[in-house]
């Protein structure tokens, strides 16, 4: 064997280099672009052929000494690279949180509209309340202060019997007076608003006395 002395130490030496560079390789926990020059797969696999062709070189008889350097170059630069290459593991995307589920709105209030009948609650041609109204309008009340956001419209209405102007303003003054018992209860009064409408909006003919009795009424309803 020709220089195989010196094949061996030469080849010992880059063994000794090629480890450290793996070991420095494996013990980073960055990405291979991160890494320092000597640590790349390609120096790597550069210092392995020379490794494995040295010992090639210096293990091989002097009438195989090529092939010995070919083979030996070849399986040290594969093995150069494989010990150097990058091994971190691929980061885990973490999965993204599900997105909470909107509460649900709250119910709407529940109000029954509520019709005074100027038969029952009120006076002939007057627009004072009845005891009958007033217990009505308890219970009106009593849904009110349960309902602290409800607001709540009051209209008044007539028959067709005397004239238009006479009617509205009967009308307007019925409503108020309702409007006004709520508050007594201690209902705010921005939740209420009052409107009279006079004989604008009938519910029956004014032609019967029963029509007539329906068209005088007081409606209570949500706004």
């Amino acid at each position: 064997m020709k220089n195989s002395t010196t094949g061996l130490l030469l080849g010992s030496a880059l063994v000794i280099g090629l480890s450290g560079c793996a070991s420095s390789a494996s013990q980073s926990s960055s990405g291979s672009s991160d890494r320092a020059w000597y640590q790349q797969p390609v120096v790597c696999g550069i210092a392995g052929g020379l490794i494995g062709g040295g010992i090639g070189y210096a293990t091989s008889g002097s009438s195989d000494e090529d092939s010995g350097v070919a083979i030996g170059g070849t399986t040290g630069a594969a093995i150069g690279a494989l010990l150097c290459a990058d091994r971190t593991p691929e980061p885990v995307a973490e999965p993204e949180p599900e997105p909470m589920p909107e509460p649900a709105p709250a119910p709407e209030p529940e109000f029954e509209p509520v019709v005074l009948s100027s038969e029952v609650n009120f006076e002939f041609d007057r627009a004072a309340l009845l005891p009958q109204a007033e217990m009505t309008l308890d219970e009106v009340a009593h849904r009110l202060r349960e309902n602290p956001d409800l607001r709540v419209k009051i209209e008044g209405h007539t028959d067709s019997v005397g004239s238009n102007e006479y009617n509205l303003d009967l009308s307007q003054r019925r409503a108020e007076s309702v409007r006004n018992y709520l508050m007594s209860q201690g209902i705010a009064g921005n939740r209420m608003t009052a409107t009279g409408y006079g004989e604008e909006r009938p519910v029956a003919t004014n032609d019967t006395d029963e029509g007539r009795a329906l068209n005088r009424r007081v409606e209570i309803d949500r706004q």
